[in-house]
């Protein structure tokens, strides 16, 4: 095998005595493939891959590496040892040997030293806007990873469920256009090792947790990812999964141990979904076990994170893909259905070693009841607390759906968000209109760009961390199906007609659309309020929703409108929140309003109005 070693391959010995017996001890795979000296958990436990490997102790050669422990194991195929790592260990190969009752098998365990921090793991916040990808619709900027040998499945974009060929290469190639677009930071689904024999572009089936898929690159390449999106003020969230893996993952052949997975490929349940009974006092623990306990699809067995050695590994697996990578932040998948000890475990290990790193869970619940819970520092909380900075806002996204894609009343919004005293935090909350698993905005407004884009004003001037969708900026349609909610984004591809990551190649209302997100995007960075501002708002009058963000003096004042004719806002409920003002100043058209002179203010039909709230002399 090979180890991710100064950004290259590095080729790791493994040296056996010379005994020839069947019974020979053998080391093929030893995870994780590497460590670092200077971690604030000095301890890593190895995962070692092989044969013969029953009842093994072990020693290490060096005096930098200390082998705290060697476990015993059901299954020779495995074993763990715990090695303890001094803080000024030596950056190079270390000689691990294990002794056998039959024989000896020795290997050599790269200790690296680690990056320079600063500048690394910066975490998110509501300053950032994240721009959701899914690698393998977006762009195709290497042709040649397209059918890789050894993978299972090749290109087929004819196939709404294939792969189509988008990789690491074709995000660096436009890693420019999204700078200027005005996003910060970039959610690219899984990337990791699927070698699943169909279906296996969305990424959430992991056959090797420790790989970058080959299809969209190599581990190098990764690293290159983000160090290139760093450079441009782009920071990178790892979609992770520690909930299940694969079918086709090398585990279901031969089984660490009994207890690895819940259930078995041929005796297991799926999971009911039932995430309200995990905080539902009165429950019963069949229904608890059902959701936590059963598959999340028969193709994706469910990882048993109450057997110690699971837990362990899917720790060292996250620690791992951060200091390798120097990533800034994680949305964990499925995020209830994992077994809550190991997820608040998890969490205090990341943020114990990254401070300023963010998580962000996907809890997909529709009542802030149900989701609080889940954040870090809950009054909610249940048995453990989660550590979990951040939380996917489903309540918010129901409460867009149901405004946008069942015209019911813009209330709605106001209502989700009069629940916000639930949360630790509510400023936290990753927000959104649309995602990989929903119908996009455009879909839910059956192609009217305004309310679509009035949905997005929303977004981008309430509270929370907006996240947009790959293709949202452009007026993307998608439709019902996974497929066409994943469709390819235009230009990426070779033979596309028609290239939507330049102006000349997007139609006069793919433009526009564009333009008018940009703008947003580029105010949101100016104007700090519509960031990290306090949220005030009121009440909505005939479908016209009035809301300020105040942060220090500057005042943002937002009133949108959800009727299809233009409304007149009056100013009378929150002119005391506007003592001393003077006039307006519509921040996207430059257009100001003498405040001292009017009593209303008209917004267009479908439409927000995004006002500076500005002292001085009236406007002449």
């Amino acid at each position: 095998m090979s180890v991710f070693y100064r950004g290259q391959c590095a080729a790791w010995a493994i040296v056996c005595a010379a005994s020839c017996f069947a019974q020979q001890p053998a080391v093929t795979r030893v995870e994780p493939p590497n460590w670092w000296s200077g971690m604030a958990s000095k301890q890593v436990q190895l995962m070692i891959y092989g044969a013969n490997l029953s009842g093994v102790t072990a020693l290490s050669h060096s005096p930098q590496v200390r082998v705290a422990r060697a476990y015993r194991t059901p299954n020779p195929s495995y074993a763990f040892i715990d090695i303890e790592i001094a803080p000024d260990a030596l950056e190079g190969f270390h000689l691990i040997t294990l002794y056998t009752a039959r024989d000896t098998v020795s290997f050599s365990y790269p200790i690296l030293h680690r990056a320079d921090h600063r500048g690394r793991h910066r975490g998110f916040d509501a300053g950032d806007v994240i721009y959701l990808i899914t690698p393998d619709r977006f762009a195709d900027g290497d042709s040649t990873n397209d059918a890789v040998p050894g993978m299972a499945e090749g290109r087929n974009r004819a196939s709404p469920l294939g792969r189509h060929g988008g990789d690491l290469r074709g995000i660096i190639d436009h890693l420019d256009y999204l700078a200027d677009l005005g996003v910060t930071a970039l959610w690219v689904n899984p990337l990791t090792e699927n070698n699943m024999p169909s279906a296996s572009y969305h990424g959430y089936a992991v056959t090797d947790l420790y790989r970058i898929d080959p299809r969209f690159g190599t581990n190098a390449l990764y690293k290159e990812f983000v160090r290139e999106a760093h450079q441009r003020g782009l920071k990178v969230i790892m979609d992770h999964v520690s909930n299940h893996i694969g079918i086709a993952h090398p585990w279901m052949k031969n089984l660490p141990s009994a207890d690895w997975l819940n259930g078995s490929s041929s005796n297991h349940v799926r999971a009911v979904h039932d995430k309200a009974s995990l905080t539902d006092i009165h429950s019963d623990s069949s229904q608890r076990a059902a959701t936590v306990l059963g598959w999340f699809a028969d193709t994706m067995p469910d990882l048993n994170q109450r057997n110690w050695f699971v837990a362990r590994y899917l720790i060292q697996n996250t620690l791992w893909w951060i200091e390798t990578t120097g990533i800034d932040g994680i949305r964990e998948d499925t995020y209830p259905y994992a077994d809550a000890r190991f997820l608040s475990d998890w969490g205090r290990a990341i943020l114990a070693e990254y401070p300023a790193f963010t998580v962000v869970g996907e809890v997909w619940m529709d009542d802030p009841a149900y989701v609080a819970p889940n954040q870090k520092g809950s009054p909610l909380a249940g048995s453990f607390d989660t550590y979990l900075p951040s939380i996917t806002d489903f309540p918010l996204f129901n409460a867009f759906t149901q405004v946008f894609g069942d015209r019911g009343s813009i209330r709605l919004i106001y209502d989700c968000l009069t629940r916000d005293h639930l949360y630790a935090d509510p400023y936290a909350l990753m927000t959104f209109v649309d995602n990989h698993d929903t119908r996009r905005i455009m879909y839910l407004t059956e192609g009217d760009s305004a309310r679509a884009l009035l949905a997005l004003k929303i977004l981008l001037t309430t509270r929370g961390i907006p996240q947009i969708y790959y293709g949202t900026e452009i007026g993307m349609m998608g439709g019902r199906s996974h497929g066409a909610i994943r469709a390819d984004f235009p230009g990426g591809f070779p033979g596309d007609s028609a290239n939507a990551f330049t102006a000349g190649g997007r139609s006069p209302a793919g433009n526009n659309f564009h333009a008018v997100v940009r703008s947003i995007l580029r105010l949101r960075k100016e104007r700090l309020s519509l960031a990290y501002g306090r949220l005030i708002h009121f009440p909505p009058i005939d479908e016209v929703y009035a809301y300020l963000r105040v942060l220090d003096d500057e005042r943002t004042l937002v009133l949108a409108n959800n009727r299809d004719q233009k409304q007149p806002a009056g100013l009378a409920s929150f002119r005391h929140q506007l003592t001393g003002a003077t006039r307006l100043r519509d921040l996207l058209t430059g257009a100001v309003i003498d405040f001292t002179t009017v009593s209303d203010i008209e917004v267009p039909a479908h439409d927000a109005l995004i006002l500076g709230i500005e002292k001085g002399p009236p406007p002449r």
